[in-house]
């Protein structure tokens, strides 16, 4: 089987789908560590229908377009110096980093609730846990400032989808509408998650995650079964979008020649 004719795998599906949610013009950061998939995304909208998108690619301050490049191996951390060089245009001073406005950013989690907070520090006991995780690094800071984020999970289970947070590391909706006004918080919270099962965005009056559409060879009583988080689920869910042939080229020839998000853990069924 060639790769142009491969299943499409579910980081690349993510990258598609997460890619169309970003605007020409805007600017952002995809993470850190193991950001392949937000990295893949904005490389895919600069391609597509966003050829003024800027990443910043880094705490360093570099910041990228792949728009007239050569295409450039994807690596899985926005910190490793490959990516960094990659289409990199200029580079920010270092407090340029942190007061340039963000209109979008990326955030992985050992945990999501509900409301979209997110866990990414231990699970269990913070003084003996079951699980250390990476930690916040800025992303307590990304989530509070910038005008909306995104949420990827490596896996979809009722571990990973939660009621309760062991550790809330980053700042979703709290509790319910108005929380996020009432400590100050400047940015407009998460606007989707996605994960190996189905994508979900947050409904605009109770800011309880909604089911928006479950991806291709799942089913919406799979997905609940495996959510141990309260979420809405409308009376009709879509399955979700597969990129078309041209879009599906660009990302594996273009944005992903090495087939780094083919090859991601998990990543096919097939």
């Amino acid at each position: 089987m060639s790769i142009e004719s491969s299943p499409v795998a579910w980081p690349e599906l993510a990258a598609y789908v997460l890619s169309k949610e970003l605007g020409d013009g805007e600017i952002g950061s995809p993470g850190g560590a193991r950001s392949e998939i937000p990295l893949a995304a904005a490389r895919l909208a600069q391609l597509t229908h966003a050829p003024n998108l800027m990443i910043i690619t880094s705490a360093a301050g570099f910041v990228a377009n792949s728009v007239g490049k050569a295409p450039a191996p994807l690596f899985h951390s926005t910190m490793d110096y490959r990516n960094i060089y990659a289409g990199t245009e200029t580079v920010l001073n270092f407090m340029s980093v942190f007061y340039t406005p963000r209109d979008w950013f990326f955030a992985g989690g050992l945990q999501v609730d509900s409301f979209g907070n997110l866990n990414m520090t231990a699970i269990g006991d913070i003084k003996a846990p079951k699980l250390k995780g990476p930690g916040g690094a800025g992303l307590s800071y990304a989530s509070s400032v910038a005008r909306r984020y995104f949420i990827y999970m490596q896996q979809h289970s009722k571990l990973s989808f939660v009621n309760k947070l062991d550790y809330v590391t980053a700042m979703g909706y709290g509790s319910g509408p108005g929380d996020r006004e009432a400590l100050g918080l400047v940015g407009g919270g998460p606007a989707l998650v996605f994960s190996p099962m189905a994508a979900m965005d947050f409904c605009a009056t109770t800011k309880r995650m909604r089911l928006r559409s479950v991806h291709p060879g799942h089913t919406v009583e799979e997905v609940l079964d495996n959510t141990g988080a309260e979420i809405i689920v409308p009376e009709e869910v879509p399955t979700t979008a597969l990129p078309d042939a041209e879009t599906l080229e660009i990302l594996r020839s273009r944005v992903d020649p090495s087939g780094v998000l083919r090859n991601l853990k998990g990543a096919r069924n097939d």
